[in-house]
């Protein structure tokens, strides 16, 4: 009697626990691919790149037929606070704003130089927003940068992750980060970062401008504008310190081991004029600071595997001391871009390369005496550098064309 009572009453909760308690229907939604940042004056302006569901189903976004329209919508709101700016979406919008698909997190160089500490702290503290969102900074407006197309693609927003996704990849110049890094880095020795700076490169007019508002830009098989990602943004603490070159943060990513794979042009040995191209498949950076007199020595080892793409030296690469001259110039070239890299680094006087976090973990009892004035450390450090690189294939010919005729 007792056991059908307990099943009676466990049935009941079974019942009363069924069904989606907090559900959100898709069409009461508003899905934000993209948001921006902004500083107007002392307050925020938060833009946020939507899609438009109607015009993605039917297939006409995206496409300069009759009757096409955006796959995106824009829209703007400013505030006190970041938080503040999102609620006031609802005072124009007819759906709930859904940021939990956010990829991109586009800053505007205003709001980049006063500080992005508010912005960490609202992904760290809010549970709907995800700190595996990108950071992306740009010269102008995230506003302006968030209305404009990047034909082909429908959504912007995401061709923005894709484009830092694939240069992370196959390049390395500009590696992407997260908003967790970022808030990784604040909690750091070194305190600071390098995010990745977008700017749309061609004809710069107002007309063109203006074209990538709308479609008409798809009719075009080369448009006027494209989106380019062409400097590194290097952050102390929150706000935006400075710029590296494409060379400069190329040296950075040596440095600091986050070269997955990169093409490389190195002189031909005995011919300046005439390069080769290589594909480094794989690369290892090791790090070891050591205590030299007054100031810290960082040793960095790199090594580096790739394929050789493209040769114009009239040499016989089926000899083993024609493919280690071309090594040791790839060996040459490595090393200048890193130092390079580490002069920028260190005449800025911001340690991106999060040397600090290493030397704090080799010598904890140095590091407590001297963390309060390590950036005039940082300027003193120096660096030895050792690289070794190996071309496993040189490739299907041991001749170049030249040699063939």
């Amino acid at each position: 009697m007792k056991r059908g009572i307990a099943c009676l009453v466990l049935l009941a909760c079974l019942l009363l626990t069924t069904g989606c308690w907090n559900r959100a229907e898709l069409n009461d939604l508003r899905i934000t691919v993209a948001g921006g940042i902004d500083r107007v004056g002392d307050k925020w302006e938060i833009s946020y790149q939507t899609i438009i569901p109607s015009s993605m189903a039917s297939g006409t976004g995206g496409s300069a037929g009759m009757g096409s329209q955006p796959a995106i919508y824009v829209f703007s709101m400013v505030s006190d606070t970041i938080f503040g700016a999102r609620m006031k979406s609802n005072l124009e919008a007819s759906r709930k704003l859904y940021v939990a698909h956010a990829k991109v997190i586009v800053v505007g160089r205003e709001a980049a130089e006063r500080g992005l500490g508010e912005l960490v702290d609202l992904f760290l503290r809010n549970s709907e927003s995800r700190e595996s969102v990108e950071l992306l900074i740009t010269d102008g407006t995230a506003k302006d940068l968030l209305k404009k197309m990047v034909p082909p693609e429908k959504l912007p927003g995401a061709s923005y992750s894709d484009i830092m996704g694939k240069e992370s990849k196959f390049i390395s110049i500009f590696p992407k980060k997260t908003i967790f890094d970022l808030a990784f880095s604040l909690h750091s020795d070194a305190k600071s970062i390098g995010i990745p700076v977008a700017t749309f490169v061609g004809e710069d007019t107002e007309e063109n401008k203006a074209k990538l508002h709308s479609l008409d830009v798809l009719k075009d098989t080369s448009p006027p504008l494209s989106l380019r990602l062409t400097r590194l943004g290097v952050f102390s603490g929150d706000r935006l310190a400075g710029y590296l070159s494409g060379r400069e943060s190329m040296g950075l990513s040596w440095l600091t081991d986050q070269v997955k794979g990169t093409e490389l042009s190195f002189p031909c040995p005995q011919a300046k004029n005439k390069h080769n191209s290589i594909i480094i498949t794989s690369s290892k950076t090791k790090l070891r600071p050591v205590h030299t007199g007054t100031h810290y020595t960082m040793l960095v080892s790199v090594k580096l595997n790739g394929n050789l793409m493209e040769s114009t030296c009239n040499k016989d690469l089926s000899k083993p001391e024609i493919i280690r001259e071309m090594e040791r110039s790839i060996e040459a070239e490595v090393r200048d871009q890193m130092f390079t890299g580490w002069d920028a680094v260190r005449q800025m006087g911001v340690d991106v390369t999060g040397y600090a976090d290493i030397i704090h973990r080799s010598f904890p009892k140095e590091w407590r005496k001297m963390q309060t004035t390590w950036p005039e450390q940082f300027k003193r450090m120096d660096i030895q550098v050792q690289v070794k690189a190996t071309i496993r294939r040189p490739g299907l010919i041991q001749k170049t064309i030249q040699q063939m005729k």
